[in-house]
């Protein structure tokens, strides 16, 4: 992008003081409104159980456990509390001083299967402006932090080239989002699980996953279930997302902390459990929280969420090489 020039525009050095300070404070607005109770309101009920005003249902606390535990989310996740890996060990560290964020800051490849579904995919020809988004098509491949180390495709350029050489390393990590609010919806559609009536949402960084319970099952099944075959080619006798997981879009880094980890159905519904305790609005509702005007969806089950909706990928070409073929090539396998 801009041939990886960090200033593409010339300006004076004292236009380029100015501008640089508008920047300054605008990053500082955001970061002002980013800590504001309007975003980070912390008036969740797992806020409310921290401050003792309450009591987890037993799925609930079941599901904590869990996910200090079992399910080893914790591990990434950070809730404040330490990581409970084996059975029969116990969680012997202080809660932490503070609300937790439930997010360690890093990067991880979960080995997410390429969505055929985003519009990116099909967005080949130029708009009314002469851009192009995306002139790869299907030879397009998200090599998240390892493309912007390379100051790749669709990136914005490194600010310190000697990280180039670690790219290889991180090719298909995304960055590890908080776990709260993602079971947040509207008051109208009260849930992110079908049968509903629910708030359709995505999860993961190309919205592949249809369902907090699809999210916790493929944490838990990935490789139990892999098929080399991508979205939409499960072999018959296999429903995708239930007992088929297409290949991974990356298949180097994968974080191999998770991917069979022998919960059963009951402690995945467990974890989901939980995970919707960490919705902002329970102590302190927001405000206009009723004005969602779109319909609530309803029918199938959270296990198949989204499945009647699923394009099966056409046949791959190979990753193009303006984003695979740049050194320091991906590796040690070769991007499908």
């Amino acid at each position: 992008m801009f041939g990886g020039s960090t200033t593409p525009i010339p300006l004076s050095a004292s236009d380029r003081t100015r501008a640089n300070t508008v920047y300054d404070h605008w990053a500082q607005s955001v970061d002002s409104y980013e800590q504001s109770v309007q975003v980070s309101a912390f008036s969740s009920k797992f806020d409310a159980f921290l401050a003792g005003k309450y009591k987890l249902t037993a799925d609930e606390m079941a599901g904590f456990k869990l996910f200090d535990g079992k399910g080893n989310c914790n591990s990434c996740h950070l809730d404040g509390r330490g990581t409970t890996l084996k059975s029969g060990q116990t969680d012997s560290s202080a809660a932490a001083m503070v609300n937790p964020l439930f997010t360690c800051f890093g990067s991880a490849n979960e080995g997410v299967p390429l969505n055929p579904r985003n519009a990116f995919y099909y967005e080949t020809k130029p708009d009314s402006y002469g851009f192009t988004p995306n002139p790869y098509g299907f030879g397009y491949r998200d090599l998240g932090l390892g493309t912007f180390l390379r100051s790749g495709f669709g990136s914005g350029p490194n600010p310190n080239v000697s990280w180039r050489q670690y790219a290889p390393t991180v090719d298909g990590q995304m960055q590890v989002v908080t776990a709260r609010d993602v079971a947040l919806t509207p008051p109208q559609c009260p849930t992110t699980e079908a049968p509903g009536p629910y708030f359709q949402k995505g999860f993961f960084h190309n919205g592949y996953i249809k369902s907090l319970k699809q999210l916790v099952h493929f944490y838990n099944t990935r490789d139990k279930y892999a098929y080399p075959v991508t979205s939409g080619h499960c072999p018959p006798g296999t429903t995708e997302k239930v007992d088929c997981w297409p290949m991974p879009e990356v298949r180097n880094n994968i974080d191999m902390t998770s991917g069979n980890l022998g919960l059963t159905d009951e402690e995945e519904n467990q974890i989901v459990k939980f995970l919707e305790t960490l919705s902002d609005g329970f102590t302190r509702p927001y405000l206009n929280s009723d004005i969602f005007t779109g319909s609530c969806m309803k029918g199938g089950s959270a296990a198949t969420q989204g499945n009647e909706f699923l394009i099966p990928t056409p046949p791959l070409p190979p990753c193009a090489s303006a984003i695979c073929g740049v050194a320091p090539v991906p590796g040690p396998k070769p991007i499908p």
